[in-house]
């Protein structure tokens, strides 16, 4: 477990911030390697030596009272101000030490991984250590410390850019494709309109799986609800049943394309589906010198990718084409 409370506050009281960020003690305990009644017990111990309530009920849920939320709102603070005094004690020593990526897997197959480098060659006393993770468990890690930095496309589960805990940047808009078979009526296009493909079988990420909401929403802000017949989200299988099964689906520009014989379709008109991709860090870290030279990086990389179709197009060259 690699989190622990180095800014000195009573435990308990990170325990109580963990619950308020997940929104169950069932989910805090989980996201801390703690059991649930450990948590639960300590957080009503905390409350016994203050004299006040720290959560009640909300359903299957539960929320912080006022007094819990005074007291979260001060950890948030105190956070804040000892992560903007790390930074400047790492800024007087020289840029160097571990710093962990969390990422979501078309951004470390397609800007971390081709960073590492530019990194090893600019920053050699930077050790640089990756997870793959989707939001919301990636911003968990960066509470618990797990991670420094979270790379996450901006989707259910992702904070609020206003959240105080944390500092949120853009990093890259990623534009959406169309992923259709190459024997498709349309393949022979050199772009389309999302609304072309409304008359299609879709395959869509299942109810609850990451995309899921995010497919949805392009869909509809075209104009139509797409007919899902088939529900998959790993590259490879959507790759596969597309081209077996004459089904059309999406794809991030980032997401790498196996060689399935599906091909890769640009999407234009009015909207042109994209999303947004964020660099996070817990509040107080944004100017530290690792995150500062990371998101430089990785910014850089992400433009590369923009520019370059041939980096992200990574398919048969028979069948794929930008």
């Amino acid at each position: 477990m690699t989190m622990y409370f180095k800014c000195m506050l009573d435990r308990r009281v990170e325990l109580l911030r963990m619950v308020a960020h997940v929104g169950t003690v069932t989910a805090a305990a989980h996201a801390l390697y703690r059991s649930p009644s450990g948590v639960s017990r300590q957080i009503q111990e905390l409350a016994k030596e203050l004299g006040v309530e720290l959560l009640e009920p909300e359903g299957r849920r539960v929320k912080l009272t006022p007094a819990g939320r005074t007291l979260v709102d001060y950890a948030d603070a105190t956070h804040r101000k000892w992560e903007e005094t790390r930074s400047a004690l790492v800024a007087s020593e020289g840029l160097s030490g571990l710093v962990t990526v969390v990422a979501h897997p078309s951004a470390v197959t397609s800007l971390v991984a081709p960073a590492l480098q530019a990194l090893e060659e600019q920053y050699p006393g930077v050790e640089l250590r990756i997870i793959e993770d989707q939001p919301p468990q990636s911003f968990h890690r960066l509470i618990t410390t797990e991670a420094d930095i979270c790379l996450a496309a901006v989707e259910e589960g992702v904070p609020h850019r206003n959240d105080p805990r944390f500092d949120q940047r853009e990093l890259a808009r990623e534009p959406i494709d169309a992923l259709m078979p190459s024997c498709h009526r349309l393949a022979d296009k050199s772009a389309l309109a999302l609304r072309d493909l409304a008359e299609e079988s879709w395959i869509v990420p299942a109810p609850g799986q990451a995309g899921h909401h995010e497919v949805l929403t392009a869909c509809q802000s075209a104009g139509f609800t797409p007919s899902a017949v088939h529900y998959a989200r790993e590259w490879s299988t959507v790759g596969t049943l597309v081209q077996v099964t004459g089904a059309v689906s999406l794809t991030s520009r980032f997401a790498p394309l196996p060689n399935t014989g599906a091909i890769r379709m640009l999407l234009d008109g009015d909207p042109a589906p994209a999303r947004q991709l964020v660099l996070a860090t817990r509040a107080g870290a944004e100017s530290g010198p690792i995150v500062t030279a990371m998101a430089e990086v990785l910014a850089a990389q992400a433009a590369t990718g923009l520019r370059a179709p041939e980096m992200w197009l990574i398919a048969d060259e028979g069948v794929a084409r930008a």
